[in-house]
């Protein structure tokens, strides 16, 4: 029997999702992790639930990695990360055992910031991009900055150190508060260098790219939905009619060409003035969010399985289908405190075009929605166009009610 490797996953499903189709598949399934805490969140799904074997190493130690490989007494037939900060190491496994993934140089490009910035000076790829500073030190925030601005780490994800600051004193601050930072949630070790961008005031999207038996191919769009001085993510809808700017899948196809990537999916994220695109930033992977549930209700294509053939040195065409449009809408805490219980789950489940609603473990601890790992929960929900899809999710995670407090004496306040 073959075995399959994975490596960490992300906390929003995708992950755990590929784990299952591996295993439908006869694949053995292997799961390394740093930490198992970083997953308690996931009331459903955990990939402890779901690995045949588990095993606890650094998994920012590639040498560390291959030499657990070296003495493993299986055949790997693939390698995978769900998340951002494992790409880079699983791309140098995934090279030392002879299996299919990411090129090492094009990934690096696509996972720093900074990288990508200086990319985009010197190619024309039919995205547009914000003025932007990077800085390492306080003492090299330039005066002529225009505001308001946007300070984010060069290498961190889901809105993780990202803020919105309209004068000097603001952006200060983030930044002092950043530099404090030195690692994130997952253990990842962040770099001490942070852009300072033009604030691009637009609607946001993403392209949802596949690389196929044709090459990179636009799937989907997803229109996105942010909120507070983090921009963080609260709501995604992909469907037909979502089409921001014109020629989106060519411009999508020359960013990726040019950079050099050929595995897997990207997850382009970009926000739209005036009919223009400018690039935020190209995630290497696919997204998250359930963003890739979304795309297969859409358009009947499983994103997830196609990135899990290619793993195998399977890359297939695909055909889309129009289906209806599908959403999200995540729980975000409204007031601090430690949330204890929800209700109101069942009552969701049955609101019209309602999918699947899922809740955060809980107790749950919450001080402010600085990133995506401040949400509580979300609803899927499907209708006939992106608008009634989007308001039958929102609509649904209205009728959860949550418990903020000890358990004899919680606090019940309503959804979004």
């Amino acid at each position: 029997m073959d075995h399959f490797l994975f490596i960490e996953t992300n906390t929003t499903g995708t992950g755990t999702k590929a784990m299952k189709i591996a295993k439908s598949k006869g694949y053995q399934i292997h799961f390394w992790t740093n930490d198992p805490d970083q997953y308690k969140q996931m009331a459903a799904d955990h990939p402890f639930q779901l690995a045949d074997h588990v095993k606890i190493v650094d998994t920012y130690d590639v040498d560390a990695m291959i030499n657990l490989v070296q003495t493993a007494s299986c055949h790997f037939a693939g390698i995978l990360a769900f998340d951002d900060y494992h790409l880079i190491p699983v791309s140098r496994m995934a090279h030392f055992l002879g299996l299919p993934g990411h090129p090492l140089e094009a990934l690096t490009i696509a996972r720093d910031k900074e990288k990508t910035r200086h990319f985009l000076q010197k190619n024309d790829t039919g995205f547009r991009q914000p003025a932007f500073h990077t800085i390492e030190d306080p003492s090299e925030l330039s005066k002529d900055i225009p505001y308001p601005c946007v300070l984010k780490p060069v290498d961190d994800s889901g809105s993780c150190g990202v803020t919105i600051c309209q004068n000097q004193g603001e952006l200060m601050q983030a930044l002092s508060k950043e530099m404090k930072r030195l690692r994130n949630k997952r253990g990842y070790k962040l770099k001490r260098k942070w852009l300072v961008e033009e604030f691009i005031n637009g609607e946001e999207y993403s392209a949802e790219m596949l690389y196929t038996a044709n090459g990179w191919e636009l799937i989907s769009t997803t229109r996105k939905k942010t909120i507070g001085l983090h921009s963080v993510e609260v709501g995604h809808v992909t469907g037909r009619g979502i089409e921001p700017v014109p020629q989106l899948e060519e411009k999508g196809k020359r960013l990726l060409d040019l950079i050099g990537l050929r595995f897997g999916a990207a997850h382009i994220e970009f926000i739209v003035r005036g009919n223009v695109p400018y690039l935020v930033e190209i995630n290497p992977r696919l997204a998250g969010d359930c963003i890739p549930d979304l795309v297969e209700l859409s358009t009947g294509i499983d994103m997830v399985e196609h990135v899990m053939d290619q793993a195998v040195g399977k890359r297939k065409s695909v055909t889309k289908s129009s289906r209806l449009s599908a959403a999200i809408h995540f729980a975000t805490p409204k007031i601090k405190g430690t949330y204890v219980k929800v209700s109101g789950v069942e009552e969701a489940k049955k609101s019209n075009g309602v999918i699947s609603v899922s809740v955060a473990a809980l107790p749950m601890h919450a001080d402010h929605v600085s990133s995506s790992y401040d949400r509580l929960g979300y609803v899927i929900a499907t209708g006939d166009t992106p608008d009634e899809a989007s308001g039958r999710a929102e609509q649904a995670i209205q009728k959860l009610r949550w418990g903020v407090g000890n358990i004899e004496a919680a606090h019940l306040i309503g959804g979004e």
